[in-house]
Formats: structure tokens, C-alpha cells, sequence
């Protein structure tokens, strides 16, 4: 099992760059086999999940070049193929290649996709949408079957509730039909780039509000290049990097979708600034900061772990609400141990800040779970010791190098390097 130690309480001074968005990224490397013609992708983030969703597309018979932060894909060759390769159960985005298959082949049979465990994230409502467009399922062991059993051509699909995956899986999968309207959708930044992209393409998108317009026509050939948008939840966890240790510039920073956390931030009386696309962040103690996550332009869930961390080494008391996912409260119990003042009560946390957290020996669960006890451990006194950290690389590009060029005095054990640190 892949392990660091960081060695707290080192202060940390640097410039860091933010990449392109994993949740735009994931979603936008399926939509591209919606595609006739060749397409570019800029700004393409070096994680895990990408390097898994491109092993996918080549054993689909796509001719894929990854160099640098650019992407090429061709499918000309796509043929259809069981999704039975491991990398789909290892990323819960390869669901986004079953709405890109309904559309092109009208079936799919795939590995039940997997993910960061932070709750049951039922695909549920992926399958009412496609059911609703004609679509039947069925779950044999750890394989999803769907297959086309009606024909229609002029259809509202409604959304149970509201979901930016199921959102963009039905628009995937509607594409093949003939005039859809999509009610109750949501389209978070990310997801927007997605219909930017597919209109790029040539599909005939409108949106208004929750509620998208579709209507076929048929696809020219083009070459079509996208630059995918930056990451908020990278460039977040960054600011809060040098909040808690040091003097940090972000660049690159996407603030336009970033304007409620960094409002909270600026009211709590924490050393931010920011213009264009840099933000500067100084190592400050800052109010307890309350929130509810909640869609966007809400608080976004990816962020509550990282502002847990802050909220532990606070000023005054916080309450902090989990509205999304029901299993996303590892930091707590780990802040706990590292002598932290905090109360949980269901999805609810309460927060007292103190002077300083102590060095502690832990467990990563998740992605965000992950970021989360770096920085807890980069403001902690004493040596940290984080198994599975490596889950950072999902969504993180050179994560730890990064911080270590800031000044982070971090090591990884048991000569099991991972590869985004030795490049």
C-alpha cells in the first residue's frame, strides 16, 4: 500500500499552476466518440482517471495520442465491445460511456462502474432517463445490460431529481433520437463545457434554465478542438494550502465559478485576493465558517472536506452540513485523533477551532478524503504518516512534487513512487 510522511508545520511559498477539470475531462473524453472526425483536446489534466479512460478508448479500437496536456482521439475504427475491461470498474465516469453507446450502437453491457466510496451513488436515475427513451435493463452479478426494446421520436424526458451525471448521461443518450426535451436537469460548470463541446460537434443543443432542447441532424465531418476549463476544486484546494501554511499564488484560477466559497472566505476574514485568474492566499486565521452543500452555484461537496480542516484550526465555532453524499465525513473522525474539537451528528459537523492539530497515523477512503489530510497534515506538528494517499492522482495533477516545490518536506515509503512524482 503506497504511503507518505509529511513532516508539519513547514512553511510553504511558491507559484502553482491549476489544470484542466477531472469533471469536465471524464465526461468530455466519452462525448468524443459522439464525434465524426478527428478531436483535439487542450488542457487535458495528466490523472489517473484520464490514463484510464484512454486504455479504454484504445481497446475500443481508437487511435489515441497523449502527449503533454493534449489529446487526440480518433474513432473512426469504433466498434462495438462488452465494456468489460477492468478500468471501467475502477472509475465511476466510465458511465458516461453507456449514454455514448445507446446512442451509437443502441445497446450497451458494461462492468458496474466503481469510484471513490463516499456513499451509495446509485446510477438509478441514469436508468429511468434511458428507460424513458426506450431503453431496458438489467444487473447480472457486477455487469449493467441495456438494450433499445421501443422506438421513439419526439420525447420529455424528466429527471427524478436533480443530477449533474445523470443530466449529461440522458443528454448522451438521446442523441440518436429525434427531437427530445430533458426536464430537471442540472449543468454545473463543468457540465457546460460538455454541451459547449457536443455543439462544437454539430449536435443541436439549446438550454434554458433546467430544462434542455434537443433536435437531430445529421453530423459533418470536422475536426473539432476544445480546451477544457480549469479545475475549481483543485484551484480551491490550493487555496486553502496556503491559508493553513503559507503564501501561496494560484494561477490559472477558473474565480468566475468560484465566487461562493471564496465569498465565505473573504467574510471569515482570511488573507485571500484575487483578480483575473490568480489568487493570492496567506497563511491566516480566519472566523468558523457555516455551510450546507448544495448544487451550484451553491457550496460545492468536493470542497466540505478541505474546509473541515480550515474550520478545525479556526477561529470560533462552525457548523458544516453534508447535503449530497451520505458517506463523506471520513476527516472528521482522523481530525478527531489529531486533537481536533468536533462533534458529529449524522451529516451534520460542529467545529470548534484550536491553536494546533498533532501528527497523526491514517487512512485515505477517497479522492477529496485524500487532499483533505495532506493538508491536515502539512499544518499538523509532528510526522504524518497517510496510507493510500496515492488515491490524491484520481483528480490531482503532481500533487505531491507540487507541494514539495512550495516547500513541503513530505516522503513516499516503502519505494512505491507514484508515477506523477517522478514524472
Amino acid at each position: 500500500m503506497n504511503s507518505i510522511k509529511i513532516h508539519g508545520n513547514q512553511p510553504l511559498k511558491g507559484v502553482v499552476q491549476v489544470h484542466g477539470s477531472k469533471n469536465a475531462a471524464i465526461p468530455l473524453v466519452c462525448a468524443s466518440l459522439l464525434a465524426k472526425g478527428k478531436v483535439l483536446f487542450r488542457n487535458v489534466p495528466r490523472i489517473s482517471d484520464i490514463d484510464d479512460l484512454v486504455a479504454i478508448l484504445r481497446k475500443l479500437d481508437c487511435n489515441v495520442r497523449f502527449k503533454g496536456h493534449l489529446l487526440m482521439i480518433d474513432n473512426t475504427n469504433l466498434k462495438y465491445k462488452p465494456l468489460l475491461f477492468e478500468e471501467c470498474s475502477k472509475i465511476r465516469g466510465s458511465y458516461y460511456l453507456i449514454g455514448v453507446f445507446l446512442t451509437l450502437f443502441s445497446k450497451c453491457e458494461i462492468l458496474l462502474p466503481g469510484g471513490c466510496k463516499i456513499g451509495k451513488r446509485p446510477i438509478d436515475l441514469h436508468l429511468d432517463a434511458f428507460e424513458q427513451l426506450g431503453f431496458e435493463s438489467k444487473t447480472e452479478g457486477n455487469k449493467l445490460f441495456l438494450v433499445k426494446k421501443k422506438e421513439v421520436t419526439d420525447v420529455v424526458v424528466r429527471l427524478k431529481n436533480k443530477s449533474v451525471g445523470a443530466s449529461l448521461n440522458a443528454l448522451f443518450s438521446c442523441l440518436a433520437t429525434d427531437q427530445v426535451i430533458l426536464e430537471n436537469t442540472l449543468f454545473e460548470p463543468e457540465g457546460k463545457d460538455v454541451i459547449v463541446f457536443l455543439k462544437q460537434i454539430g449536435y443541436c443543443i439549446d438550454v434554458e434554465e433546467d430544462r434542455i432542447y434537443y433536435k437531430k441532424k445529421s453530423l459533418d465531418f470536422r475536426f473539432v478542438k476544445h480546451a477544457i476549463i480549469f479545475d475549481r476544486m483543485e484551484t480551491m484546494t490550493y487555496v486553502i494550502m496556503g491559508l493553513l501554511c503559507g503564501n501561496l499564488t494560484i494561477q490559472n484560477a477558473p474565480i468566475a465559478d468560484l465566487q461562493y466559497p471564496l465569498e465565505l472566505l473573504l467574510q471569515s476574514g482570511y488573507q485571500i485576493s484575487f483578480t483575473g485568474t490568480v489568487i493570492k492566499a496567506k497563511k491566516s486565521k480566519g472566523k468558523g465558517i457555516c455551510l450546507k452543500t448544495a448544487p451550484y452555484p451553491g457550496f460545492p461537496t468536493d470542497l466540505q472536506a478541505l474546509f473541515g480542516v480550515l474550520n478545525a484550526v479556526g477561529e470560533g465555532e462552525s457548523v458544516m452540513e453534508e447535503c449530497i453524499f451520505e458517506n463523506r465525513m471520513h476527516i472528521y473522525s482522523d481530525l478527531l485523533k489529531a486533537g481536533a474539537s468536533i462533534r458529529v451528528e449524522g451529516n451534520k459537523v460542529y467545529l470548534k477551532g484550536v491553536n494546533q492539530l498533532a501528527a497523526i497515523s491514517c487512512q485515505a477512503c477517497d479522492l477529496r478524503h485524500a487532499a483533505a489530510l495532506i493538508l491536515m497534515g502539512l499544518c499538523s506538528t509532528g510526522t504524518t504518516v497517510i496510507e493510500q494517499y496515492d488515491l490524491i492522482e484520481r483528480g490531482y495533477e503532481d500533487f505531491i512534487r507540487k507541494t514539495i516545490a512550495m516547500g513541503a518536506e513530505i516522503e513516499v515509503l516503502l519505494n512505491q513512487v507514484p508515477n506523477n512524482v517522478n514524472g
